[in-house]
Order: structure tokens, then C-alpha cells, then sequence
């Protein structure tokens, strides 16, 4: 009897992932849709999917996720070009995350409604981090629906406890983490980064000061003066030119705020600590490879795909992380004699 039983119960299980894995995959073909198009301001719904090469529409059984490409060989049927390996990219990852999503929280005992959130906002990361990839820039709509999600999610587990369970999350939690990495990104990316730019790094601007202090040492008759004040005019005209530069974007900084209403600040913060180890890595690997190639070093890149990824780990386990974290650093208490 336990035995049929257990079975049934595993059958159970078993067909859930399947059916999350191949919604998921589905959810992902539109979410390449919106990384390719949102950029561009294109329509997501009035304009029918195309090869990127010869412009062909792609028939209803081309556009099955996953499969279609495997089929195909990632090859277009009408003209043969290669089909990005990002389509696949993209599917495979969005219907893996999913089933990890719903291996995390027991359908049975968490319930369906909180896993679905956070399938939702997770959409929402891969949109984000891909778009940031490509561009640098994260559409401020996919932003909102991130904020949104998360609001939501807020309000429902304070509402319907019973209903959104599986998330111990408070509200004070996710209050706490709106503002607990999103405002140290804001002051550290848009004051202090500037200031120690241009009072430690930019040569441009510690000319411009050098300058400036000759002039004042100067009579307002000295043959070198112009001269002196020509070439402050172009250094400061420079710099106008290209601009301040900013240590994150307003977009990590919404998108972070996003993530630790979510999550909590337990996970925000692990979330962060995670982008930042990732983000080191890679712009050292961008710095070997420059050397290796004798070509100048990538100054500059996005973050969003690693505050993406951390936010997505997080989502799993950020908030166990900050707790193993936290009790390693407690001193034990020393029980009275």
C-alpha cells in the first residue's frame, strides 16, 4: 500500500517538473523575444518572428522552444544561416530555473502561488541581464515589472499567509531590504565614485586643477596666461565631453532595490557580495586577455548580468548563506560555571 503510494506521490513530483520545465522553456521563447526587441522599442506581439539573415517567417513548428533548434540543427529551414546559440541559451536556462524554483519550495507543503512569484521575478532577471549584456542599458518597463512583482509578492504573503506560504519573509525584511544594497549603490555610484575619479584617477582632471592653481599665481599681465587659460578651456571642455562617470547605473540600483523587497536583505546582501566576486573575475579575465593581446583594457562593463545572477543564487539560498555567515562570526557564549 505505501509502496503504490510512494509511487503515485513520486509520479506526482515527476510530472510537475515536466510540465513546469516545458512552461518554462515557452516562457523563455517570449523572454528572447523581449531581450532582442525591448532594447530596440520594437512591438512584442505585432510583429511576427523572422530569421535575423533573409527576413523568412518562421513557421508554427520552428518556433517550438527548444526542440525546433535542436532539429534544425540551429540553422534557418528557408536559407541555412546559423540561428544564435542564445535562443536555446535563453530557453534552457529559464525552464531549468524554473524546476529548481518548484525543487526548492514542495507544491505540497510551500504551496503553488509563492514559486510562481518567484518564477515570475526571475523572468524578469534573465530579461535584465541579457538587455545589460547587450547594451548596457535595462529597460526601465522590465524594472517596474520587477518592482511590481515584488510588491505583490509583499502584500500577498501579508494578506493571504496561508494561501502565498513557503516564503518567511517578512514585510519589515523586505523593507529593509529595499534600501540595505540599493542605497550604498546609490551614494558609492553617484558620489563617490565620481569624486574619487576625478580628485585620484582622471589625469584630465588633476591637469585642470594644476592649471587652475598656475593661474591664480598669475598677474592678470603675464605673457603665458592666455596661453595657460586656452588650454584649461579645452582640458575642461573635455571632460564636460565625456562626461561623469558613475560607479553603477540607476538601473542596479532600482534593480537591487527590486531584489531585496523580494528576497529580504539577508539575500540582497549575499546577492550583491556574489555580483561583486563574479564581476572581479571577469574584469580579471577582460585584463589577461587584454595583456596576452597587447589591446587596451575594457575600462568599462555591465553589472547588471552579475547582480542578475546573484539575485537569481539568492533566491535559492542567500538567506541560509547570510545565516551560516552571521553564526560563524557570533562568539560563542561561555555557559556560567
Amino acid at each position: 500500500m505505501f509502496t503504490s503510494f510512494e509511487e503515485g506521490l513520486t509520479g506526482y513530483y515527476i510530472g510537475i517538473y515536466v510540465m513546469v520545465f516545458l512552461f518554462g522553456i515557452a516562457i523563455g521563447s517570449f523572454l528572447n523575444v523581449c531581450i532582442y526587441r525591448l532594447p530596440t522599442g520594437e512591438s512584442l506581439i505585432k510583429k511576427n518572428s523572422h530569421c535575423m539573415s533573409c527576413g523568412t517567417p518562421i513557421k508554427w513548428y520552428d518556433l517550438i522552444p527548444v526542440f525546433s533548434w535542436l532539429f534544425l540543427r540551429g540553422k534557418c529551414r528557408a536559407c541555412g544561416s546559423r540561428i544564435s546559440g542564445r535562443y536555446i541559451l535563453v530557453e534552457s536556462l529559464t525552464g531549468i530555473l524554473f524546476v529548481l524554483t518548484f525543487l526548492r519550495f514542495d507544491v505540497i507543503t510551500d504551496g503553488l502561488a509563492y514559486p510562481a512569484l518567484l518564477c515570475l521575478f526571475i523572468a524578469g532577471l534573465i530579461v535584465i541581464g541579457f538587455e545589460d549584456y547587450d547594451t548596457q542599458q535595462m529597460t526601465v518597463g522590465v524594472l517596474m515589472y520587477l518592482s511590481v512583482i515584488a510588491a505583490l509578492t509583499r502584500i500577498l504573503t501579508t494578506l493571504f499567509p496561508v494561501t502565498v506560504r513557503g516564503c518567511d519573509i517578512s514585510v519589515a525584511d523586505g523593507l529593509i531590504g529595499m534600501f540595505s544594497v540599493s542605497v550604498p549603490f546609490l551614494i558609492f555610484g553617484f558620489v563617490l565614485t565620481p569624486l574619487i575619479y576625478s580628485f585620484v584617477i582622471s589625469d584630465e582632471c588633476k591637469s585642470a586643477r594644476k592649471i587652475k592653481k598656475r593661474l591664480k599665481k598669475m598677474s592678470e599681465t603675464d605673457k603665458e596666461r592666455p596661453k595657460l587659460q586656452k588650454e584649461l578651456d579645452k582640458r575642461l571642455a573635455g571632460i564636460k565631453e565625456a562626461g561623469p562617470v558613475y560607479g553603477f547605473g540607476m538601473g542596479d540600483v532600482i534593480l537591487m532595490a527590486a531584489g531585496g523587497l523580494m528576497l529580504g536583505w539577508k539575500a540582497a546582501v549575499a546577492a550583491a557580495f556574489a555580483a561583486i566576486v563574479l564581476g572581479a573575475l571577469y574584469a580579471l579575465v577582460l585584463k589577461i586577455k587584454a595583456s596576452r593581446s597587447d589591446s587596451e583594457s575594457v575600462k568599462a562593463f555591465a553589472f547588471g548580468p552579475f547582480l542578475t545572477a546573484g539575485l537569481a543564487l539568492s533566491s535559492f539560498c542567500g538567506t541560509e548563506l547570510m545565516d551560516m555567515y552571521i553564526n560563524f562570526l557570533t562568539v560563542p557564549q561561555i555557559p556560567p560555571m
